[in-house]
């Protein structure tokens, strides 16, 4: 007997009637399905395809979603989330974005939640002039 290798040229000759010869490329192309150095660069490429997910997902204050969209789709989840809407919100003093569950203005230290309590009315009252006209 010689030996079968696992590829479409084997399949599309393969003979369906003959019992052995499809036990043959049945047990070759198990054999290359079960193959560790396969397993071992596909958990590698899922894990990468996640981190990267879960960085550009945090990038856009979507961190959860990036990590499913990546470990779904690989790197075109990537693109999916790129594209996507982002979450961050403004500071309403210095206008720069930050994460949907910030506490204070990573850049200029301003409590968010008390900020976004204040009305552009209750800004003026209070004379500050840097809230929108």
């Amino acid at each position: 007997m010689e030996p079968v290798e696992c590829s479409l040229a084997a399949l599309s000759t393969l003979d369906s009637s003959d019992f052995d010869a499809v036990t043959r490329i049945n047990e070759a192309c198990l054999k290359v399905l079960l193959d560790p150095a396969l397993w071992a660069w596909m958990t590698a490429f899922t894990v990468i395809s996640i981190a990267g997910g879960a960085l550009i997902g945090r990038l856009k204050g979507r961190m959860t979603a990036g990590i499913i969209w990546a470990a779904v789709l690989g790197p075109i989840g990537w693109i999916v989330i790129a594209l996507g809407p982002s979450r961050l919100l403004a500071c309403p003093e210095c206008a720069k974005p930050n994460q949907p569950d910030a506490i204070v203005c990573r850049q200029c230290g301003a409590n968010l939640k008390r900020a976004m309590q204040r009305t552009a009315r209750s800004r003026l009252k209070a004379g500050d002039n840097s809230a929108p006209p």
